[in-house]
């Protein structure tokens, strides 16, 4: 089945939307890009743009990559190891949640939105509160009663929160796929309660999906491409090691959060002191110190943070538009885009 995905040779794109992907900003990244490496390596992983530009450049590398979520990096590793099942387990999920009819009308009811894609009218929100218990909803007693892709999502979801202990790592990562590729706007959100485990929490999302919801294709390119390569789940500082001569290293942790009073969405709900950031600067030099070619991106709020730690290695700076989990309003009451200004530092 995979044998044909080895040489298609088509370019991938990230298997999920993910806050603070760098997928429109490698075009402005482009000059100061490495033009030949024998290994890559990313410890803050995520959607994994960046490396899609560096499997591009050159497939024969080393790639390492690593990110601290374990759910996340246990998606790519399925991949990986199990694609075949993996792919088998979203197909019938796919098929279970396209079966059932998409919504069909909404309304705002009380400053809440309800849906009303019941045969008869019935709105969920008189059924879920029938079968809630305190602040946990009887999914599965739901979809009974209402096959919707509302409740289909959220029995998924209710699974998956309770029962991942009992499943394999194929079956676990590939659940959460569905869910994030069915949620809104594919946001990473936990819960955080004392006994969630931190799993994944987002609602879900439109369900207006046609005839799929995720590229197969796409899924068995990044199977091509994750062969050989090293997957981990560390803190990033133990991934310094795997760093060697003519590597490139890329580095995109979590934004500096704003060093005033205006405290805004611009590091996608993340408040890291400044102390994590000299880390990851202090690390920066390091892998420099290695041989390593190093891109170190963040967010510039203007007052020489990073500049004053530059050390003497260049400092780019890029106006861009955040619009994933988007908070503030304009005028009329509607998410508004949040303009902001990005650095990369590059070693020199």
């Amino acid at each position: 089945m995979l044998s044909k995905y080895i040489t298609r040779g088509e370019q991938m794109k990230p298997l999920f939307m993910w806050a603070g992907g760098k997928s429109k900003l490698i075009k402005h990244y482009n000059p100061h890009l490495p033009e030949t490496f024998d290994s890559y390596h990313e410890p803050f992983f995520g959607g994994g743009a960046m490396f899609i530009w560096a499997y591009d450049k050159n497939p024969n590398a080393k790639f390492y990559i690593n990110d601290v979520n374990p759910h996340i990096v246990q998606i790519y590793k399925a991949i990986r190891d199990d694609a075949v099942q993996f792919c088998n387990i979203m197909d019938t999920l796919e098929k279970a949640y396209l079966a059932l009819d998409p919504p069909t009308k909404k309304e705002i009811i009380g400053g809440k939105t309800q849906w009303l894609d019941h045969p008869t009218g019935a709105k969920d929100a008189d059924l879920e509160k029938e079968h809630k218990t305190g602040n946990k909803f009887d999914w599965d007693t739901i979809f009974d009663i209402k096959p919707t892709r509302r409740s289909f999502f959220f029995k998924v979801r209710t699974q998956y929160q309770e029962e991942y202990h009992k499943w394999n790592s194929t079956k676990e990562a590939a659940v959460l796929y569905f869910l994030m590729k069915t949620a809104f706007n594919g946001v990473w959100q936990v819960s955080k309660g004392k006994n969630s485990h931190g799993r994944f929490n987002t609602p879900c999302g439109l369900m207006r999906h046609t005839d799929k919801i995720y590229d197969k294709d796409n899924v068995l390119e990044w199977y091509k491409a994750l062969q050989g390569a090293t997957i981990t789940s560390l803190d990033f500082k133990d991934t310094l090691n795997n760093i060697g001569k003519n590597s490139y290293t890329f580095l995109d942790p979590p934004y500096r959060s704003a060093s005033s009073e205006e405290k805004t969405y611009a590091d996608y709900g993340t408040n890291l002191e400044d102390d994590f950031q000299e880390t990851v600067i202090d690390f920066f030099m390091k892998a420099k110190e290695m041989g390593s070619y190093v891109l170190f991106s963040n967010r510039d709020w203007g007052d020489g943070f990073f500049e004053d730690r530059s050390n003497g290695n260049r400092v780019e700076y890029f106006d861009v538009t955040y619009t994933v989990g988007r908070k503030k309003k304009d005028a009329n009451g509607e998410h508004s885009a949040t303009k902001a200004r990005e650095i990369l530092m590059v070693s020199e």
